[in-house]
């Protein structure tokens, strides 16, 4: 093989399987483009960069940060805040499979990045080697940015997974400048953001009731799932309550990245950045439907299984202005309630916090009741309760993982349903954060991407 065509076959080979590797063969569902732009880069960089260690440095840089951005939108998350949740997993529990998998990755990427640069030794660094592959890079640049225009999208516009396509190519450098800005911004105040486009779950059932008793749940990724069927099928245990006493109504809503994102439309009906809005300023007599409620006599609780250390979870409540707030150390210390690991986040089971909130609510004259939960968060490994599920759920989920988180959701709603029962709480109201965040595309089809759902129940009287 001729030298000229040789450093051009490598390199492209090496580049391509780079993207379709980080994009995880195109199965997965991971908001990233088809292609970087950086990874072009790498030939010239390798002749300016002929020492090995360098060439390590320089890889190692272009795959870690093209990974975290993928991760960082896999959790809804820009790349910056997500990073800046690292320190979490210190909190958390892995299983042993777990650590084996990580093991097997580091050692898969170590032998990547050194495999690549050995076939990348006959690179060298002179000057018609440098003038080769500027041309090379500007050549496929224009023929990537090409496609890219063709698309319908451009270096400086991205379309993400809620509209029909995605453009071809971006710049990782850039996506962290982006990510960057948002991170290092200055938030407007609280005032200042716009309220969450067409009303939130909780304000539309819970703002202007006056009921004594209400329970505000925010459910981790309950997402809205396309098949009507297996829908009302997960939620047949609270459909039943209609004969029981209660009125049961669904709906639905629009969602904007993760669970704080979720809390502050649901707690403040507020859309985008309301949750770091208040942990960077912490503003003082926040309006919210937590200050409403303290003003208007009710008792103001927030609950939640996990600790609140996870995204200054506690301060966020404290600073609505909640007057009880409980995490995991009550529950697991004070009550001794057993741990649980559906997940990496060590927690107490949901159902405790439920039954805790449920009595807790009816201690009080008036109340209002806030509980987030954490058990359905992924990656989800609990075990599959296969008395509560029927044949047409077993077919039509399309995974193990997402057929036991589906089942553990079902499992709450049932434990949900029983509680109603014994407490007769006045007004429900069960709001999914987002949809779960599966690997696969065809778990992630399953369920809607723009929608999440909720269900009320309102005590007849």
């Amino acid at each position: 093989m001729k030298p000229t065509i040789k450093n051009i076959v490598y390199p492209v080979g090496v580049i391509l399987m780079l993207n379709v590797f980080m994009h995880g063969g195109f199965l997965i569902a991971i908001d990233r483009p088809m292609f970087y732009y950086e990874y072009l880069a790498l030939p010239l960089l390798f002749t300016y960069l002929p020492n090995n260690k360098m060439r390590w440095a320089i890889l190692s840089i272009i795959i870690l940060g093209d990974g975290i951005l993928s991760l960082s939108r896999f959790y809804f998350f820009d790349s910056f805040n997500y990073i800046t949740k690292i320190p979490s997993l210190f909190f958390s529990h892995f299983s042993f499979s777990f650590w084996m998998i990580l093991i097997l990755g580091v050692f898969l990427f170590t032998s990547l990045i050194y495999f690549i640069i050995k076939g990348w030794y006959s690179i060298r660094s002179n000057k018609e080697t440098k003038i080769f592959y500027t041309k090379f890079l500007l050549l496929f640049f224009l023929i990537v940015y090409a496609i890219d225009i063709k698309t319908g999208n451009s270096f400086f516009y991205y379309k993400t997974f809620g509209n029909n396509y995605n453009n071809f190519s971006q710049s990782i450098i850039y996506k962290y400048y982006s990510d960057g800005r948002i991170f290092v911004k200055k938030y407007y105040s609280i005032k200042e953001i716009k309220d969450f486009r067409n009303g939130s779950i909780t304000y539309k059932y819970l703002h202007n009731d006056s009921s004594n008793h209400q329970i505000l749940i925010v459910l981790e990724s309950w997402g809205l799932i396309n098949d009507a069927s297996i829908r009302k099928e997960q939620i047949a245990d609270l459909m039943q309550l209609k004969n029981k006493g209660y009125q049961v109504e669904l709906d639905s809503s629009t969602f904007q990245g993760g669970t704080a994102q979720a809390e502050a439309r649901e707690l403040l009906n507020k859309s985008g950045e309301a949750y770091y809005s208040i942990i960077q300023n912490l503003p003082k007599n926040v309006n919210s439907i937590v200050h409403e409620k303290n003003v208007q006599g009710y008792q103001t609780i927030a609950l939640q299984s996990f600790s609140g250390f996870h995204s200054s979870g506690y301060w966020f409540r404290k600073i609505l202005g909640f007057s009880i707030i409980k995490e995991l150390n009550y529950f697991k210390d004070t009550l001794y309630q057993p741990i649980n690991y559906n997940n990496h986040y060590e927690a107490v089971h949901d159902e405790v916090v439920f039954d805790y909130g449920f009595q807790t609510a009816l201690s009080h004259p008036k109340s209002f009741t806030y509980i987030l939960t954490i058990n359905t968060h992924l990656p989800f490994n609990g075990k599959l309760d296969m008395r509560i599920i029927h044949a047409s759920e077993l077919k039509a989920l399309p995974s193990i993982e997402s057929l036991g988180q589906y089942t553990r959701l079902k499992e709450q709603f049932k434990a949900i349903a029983i509680l109603l029962e014994k407490y007769p709480i006045d007004k429900l109201v069960v709001v999914g954060d987002h949809p779960a965040p599966f690997v696969n595309t065809n778990e992630r089809d399953f369920y809607s991407r723009k929608w999440v759902p909720a269900i009320i129940i309102k005590k007849v009287l």
